[in-house]
């Protein structure tokens, strides 16, 4: 039966599966930014990992036929009367890449990624550049080399985890989450490493008593840790490393050592980064965004941002659960109601079911709260300052894809010793709850892009 079978071999068919049908019922570059993601990596296919700043624009050369594919797409964005079909991807597959003629591109938001961010789908655009195939096959080859790639990451990230696979299995297989996988983003190896992260944490943390922290264990936190902090600089769940006991060093000095140098290894990498790309970081929305004056306003004006930030939290709290389950393609196109209700509940099952015997200590569930808060916090400030006007009463720019790596330490703060509910029946449903959630939002897409109910007007 299918309870029998294993969640990581079950997450890779599920994923696959529904991931391809993302990869080709998703029309090109009608994913968040998709279009500067796949410049940026044509970009680094070319061994070409800094872009260039000139006179405040910032890209590099790259095929005009680039721009010209993407403009194509340009229409259809946030424009739901526009419609797509079965022979638009044909073209697309034949369309022409002519690589000998470049010309300047801008993709200034992306230009700011190390290449790490794009090391998932660079194997597919690489792979259709030798096979010498056209523009349009290798787009397409590209959204593929991610969902693999993503299938990877969670595939070992729900091996490694002693126990929360169904609550990991839930986050990611969310719709956000599979359809970011089938499309150019930064967020597969944001959400992958991270994933991968916590499955280390978790694994060490419930080590016997008896075993010492080896340092297989230091160099393997010390990679992820790194590459972490070069994937969107998302580093957000790195001090969760002291989450560690102590006990399983042999003194308190190999456990500064250690904790330390694994963050100190993250913090020099984002450092590294940060010096290369010196020179590049423009305000993202320049229509009306200022760095330097809301950075100057926070300074000037705390208690009034403190303000800012707890409106935002009550008004922005449920768009930001809704995002997150999955409001697809550029923020257009909506799920059934019955999905964003289902989905909380289905998590509540998940933590409540798992019979792994462990329950977090004190002191690591206080850790745990304030590592979510400041996180919270840097991740509204951090857009406050790129894209909201200088003192505005909410912070804009605001995506619950952004909490999705937050979503399971949250969950380990609810984690009893004791399970409420049989857990091989709540992942039966689980299983069958995600595969009903995913088939409906593959429809919601063939509906917004394709017509498929042409007699039914699709409003959100």
């Amino acid at each position: 039966m299918i309870k029998d079978f294993s969640l990581e071999k079950l997450f890779v068919l599920i994923a696959l599966f529904f991931g391809i049908l993302f990869v080709f019922i998703l029309p090109p570059f009608q994913s968040v930014d998709e279009g500067m993601h796949f410049f940026r990596t044509y970009q680094i296919s070319e061994g070409k990992f800094i872009s260039q700043n000139i006179e405040g624009a910032v890209g590099d050369e790259i095929p005009a036929s680039l721009s010209k594919f993407y403009e194509m797409y340009v229409p259809f964005i946030r424009n739901i009367d526009k419609k797509t079909g079965i022979s638009d991807i044909k073209r697309d597959l034949l369309f022409p890449l002519n690589k000998e003629e470049k010309v300047f591109t801008r993709f200034t938001n992306t230009s700011l990624y190390s290449p790490v961010c794009y090391i998932s789908q660079l194997p597919g655009v690489i792979a259709g550049k030798i096979a010498g195939l056209s523009l349009g096959g290798l787009y397409y080859l590209g959204r593929i080399s991610n969902l693999i790639s993503y299938c990877l990451l969670v595939f070992f990230a729900l091996r490694i985890t002693p126990f929360f696979k169904c609550p990991m299995f839930l986050l990611a297989l969310m719709p956000m989450s599979l359809s970011l996988a089938g499309a150019y983003t930064c967020d597969v190896a944001v959400l992958g490493l991270n994933f991968l992260w916590m499955a280390v944490i978790l694994k060490v943390m419930t080590l016997p008593q008896k075993v010492t922290f080896s340092n297989k264990w230091v160099i393997i936190l010390a990679v992820l840790g790194l590459l972490i902090s070069l994937s969107k600089s998302y580093i957000l769940l790195l001090p969760l490393i002291f989450l560690l006991p102590p006990k399983f060093f042999n003194t308190k000095k190999d456990y500064f050592i250690s904790t330390l140098g694994i963050l100190a290894v993250a913090i020099a990498g984002l450092a590294f980064w940060s010096f290369c790309i010196r020179g590049l970081s423009l305000d993202m929305n320049n229509s009306f965004a200022n760095s330097a004056m809301q950075m100057e306003f926070i300074k000037s004006h705390p208690f009034a941002y403190i303000f800012v930030l707890i409106k935002t939290f009550f008004v922005k709290t449920p768009r930001l659960l809704i995002t997150m389950i999955g409001v697809l393609g550029w923020q257009d196109t909506k799920l059934d109601w019955i999905t964003y209700i289902a989905y909380p509940v289905l998590m509540y099952f998940a933590v409540c079911a798992d019979n792994f015997d462990f329950k977090p200590e004190r002191w690591q569930k206080i850790l745990i709260w304030i590592v979510l808060i400041a996180g919270t916090i840097i991740t509204y400030t951090s857009l406050y300052i790129m894209w909201s006007p200088v003192g505005n009463s909410v912070i804009l720019g605001l995506n619950g894809k952004y909490f999705i790596p937050l979503m399971l330490p949250l969950c380990l703060i609810f984690k009893n010793s004791i399970a409420k509910y049989d857990y091989d029946k709540v992942k039966l449903a689980i299983i069958i709850a995600v595969i009903l959630i995913l088939a409906s939002s593959e429809l919601s897409l063939l509906h917004r892009f394709y017509n498929i109910t042409p007699k039914l007007y699709y409003k959100i």
